[in-house]
């Protein structure tokens, strides 16, 4: 667990009042080592974290034969990597992060042994809204045959259904993962030469390829710079909103200053491309509005003009 959403399920998880659980941890931009995992516990895990930008490297270390359930958050793993579903017991994702549908709409997955448990479960109060059970603890297969508790827009319907029609026509989900990976390498190419920007994630082996997280690397940072990381991030960030050439891509909350750039299947890898190029330029003109030496400010403009 080193990602903020992971850290969200596990507090959430304390509040429930269950068993005590152990969680995994490791360094922010990592995913914790899998040795110590006993798999007659309950698993609970991201596929991909969107703010750290990890995820794990795979699933061969659930064995098929658990005891224990895996509880596994897919909200952005959905259509963006091979995800193994028998290794998966209980799978929710969105329609909005891969397929760009509208915000708000999740989907649920149950193997067998999750819809034993849900029946062989104590009753307990589950908000309406999240009751996929029957009053007899069975689960209520309505819910996966089209039926609502809420009336949802039929607006958003149609859109998600536009946007599976899109992915069945550019090749289904080999495609999509294609346009994912296709996505990654122009990233991956900008960072490979770029001096002063690296990737969030350390580990190559449990690095997202659609949660693009970056950080500055600068080589004149001392104690106490930290800030002045920060303040050219925020620079560059707002150079960028004003040439209206990116939105939305600061850092998510602790993670170190830096971008969180989304590089999934409806992205083009040529709008990537030209995103890196007015990276370099916010770059070059925030390290001149800062009160930097002046060598850098000088390797800052030819990174731009190179």
């Amino acid at each position: 667990m080193s990602d903020s959403f992971s850290q969200y399920w596990a507090s959430e998880i304390d509040t429930l009042g269950l068993a005590p659980q152990r969680r995994h941890t490791c360094a922010y931009g990592d995913f914790p080592r899998t040795g110590r995992i006993d798999p007659n516990h309950d698993i609970v895990l991201v596929l991909n974290g969107t703010s750290s930008g990890v995820c794990p490297p795979d699933l061969d270390w659930i064995l098929p034969d658990r005891a224990g359930l895996v509880i596994a958050d897919a909200v952005s793993a959905a259509f963006t990597r091979h995800i193994d579903f028998d290794r998966t017991d209980v799978l929710c994702w969105s329609w909005q992060k891969a397929l760009g549908g509208e915000g708000g709409h999740g989907m649920i997955a149950l193997s067998p042994r999750a819809q034993a448990r849900l029946k062989a479960g104590e009753p307990k109060p589950v908000a309406r809204l999240m009751r996929v059970h029957n009053p007899d603890g069975s689960v209520n297969k309505a819910f996966f045959g089209g039926r609502t508790i809420s009336t949802p827009s039929m607006f958003a319907v149609e859109d998600i259904h536009s946007a599976l029609d899109w992915a069945e026509a550019c090749g289904g989900l080999p495609a999509l993962l294609n346009r994912v990976a296709n996505n990654y390498a122009v990233m991956a190419n900008w960072v490979n030469s770029t001096p002063w920007i690296d990737w969030t994630c350390a580990n190559p082996a449990a690095r997202s390829t659609c949660s693009i997280t970056l950080r500055l690397v600068r080589e004149q940072l001392a104690a106490g710079e930290k800030e002045d990381d920060s303040k050219i991030v925020a620079e560059m960030i707002r150079l960028l909103e004003t040439e209206a050439a990116a939105f939305d891509i600061w850092s998510y909350g602790d993670a170190p200053p830096g971008f969180r750039i989304w590089a999934g299947p409806t992205v083009e890898a040529d709008d990537l491309a030209i995103l890196c190029e007015w990276l370099a330029w916010a770059y070059a003109h925030a390290c001149e509005a800062s009160i930097l030496p002046k060598p850098i400010v000088e390797r800052a403009r030819a990174s731009v003009q190179g």
